[in-house]
């Protein structure tokens, strides 16, 4: 399979993997066990994660599953929270995996290691890489922060476009936010019964005056979520008793966005985002 045809199985980031692309010669194993390894424990500690929330470090060459493979490496450079390349014999893999990191990838979410004397290639003179000494003792914590401020740049990011879109919210986007957030997904039909339904609706929970007009209030409100990336619209075509006429099923799903500002806003808690993106049409991640 080809990087540009592959679609991620998984949803969304895994927050607790660094994906580690490097040589398999067992001449940079110690890289790994001496340097990478410690490096993760020491980043865990200034992080301080714990439990369930540790960092932990990934190879495709020590997964047993048969599953392990060319898919499984795109799936981790696709959802690794950090992906961690070593440069280190110029590795013609190493590189064609970076190479399909830096493309699709944001690179605030990558680290780039090798030897102290390594010599670059003319391709890639211009990336930052951070040298490790021999003594790799002596490079077990500037590694650590190297991680530590990846998982913190990416911490902030991701809070920036959360409070980007809160601010981008009026104060009828925020009243369908609140009628409709506790639903994964809804339904909107523009047909007269169905809006006086969906009035109806607001109707025995808020009273009659918040329910007038709410469908156009709504209306307009939706599209403004859309426009903003809280919202998608996601459809399914039938054909009818096997006839080129369609049957075109639609909903309205919160994205991974959208239940990302609702957490920020306490609206819904952390399991509650996981078990919506496992749920979400994978084009809304």
């Amino acid at each position: 399979m080809y990087p540009y045809n592959f679609r991620s199985l998984q949803r969304g980031i895994n927050h607790n993997e660094i994906f580690i692309v490097m040589p398999f010669s067992a001449e940079l194993e110690s890289i790994y066990t001496d340097l990478i390894v410690p490096a993760v424990s020491k980043a865990n500690e200034l992080l301080g994660r714990t439990g369930q929330n540790l960092l932990r470090t990934y190879r495709s060459k020590d997964d047993i599953r048969t599953a392990s493979g060319w898919v499984n490496v795109l799936e981790h450079l696709t959802t690794a929270q950090i992906i961690l390349g070593v440069l280190t014999q110029d590795n013609a893999n190493v590189f064609y995996e970076l190479g399909i990191a830096h493309a699709t990838q944001p690179i605030t979410r990558q680290i780039l290691i090798a030897e102290k004397e390594y010599e670059p290639k003319f391709d890639i003179k211009d990336l930052i890489y951070h040298p490790y000494e021999p003594d790799l003792s002596k490079s077990i914590e500037p590694l650590a922060l190297k991680i530590k401020d990846a998982v913190d740049w990416y911490k902030i990011s991701e809070e920036k476009k959360i409070r980007q879109a809160i601010m981008q919210l009026g104060p009828y986007e925020f009243e369908v936010i609140m009628f409709h957030n506790g639903k994964r997904n809804f339904v909107l039909h523009t047909g007269k019964e169905h809006r006086d339904n969906y009035e109806n609706d607001i109707r025995r929970t808020h009273g009659d005056d918040y329910a007038k007009g709410a469908f156009e209030r709504h209306v307009p409100a939706i599209s403004n979520l859309c426009r903003i990336g809280l919202l998608g619209l996601d459809t399914h075509a039938e054909s009818i008793q096997g006839k080129p006429i369609v049957n075109i099923q639609f909903s309205y799903h919160w994205t991974d966005l959208g239940n990302d500002v609702f957490l920020s806003l306490k609206l819904i808690g952390p399991e509650e985002v996981i078990a919506r993106r496992d749920g979400l049409p994978r084009y809304f991640l």
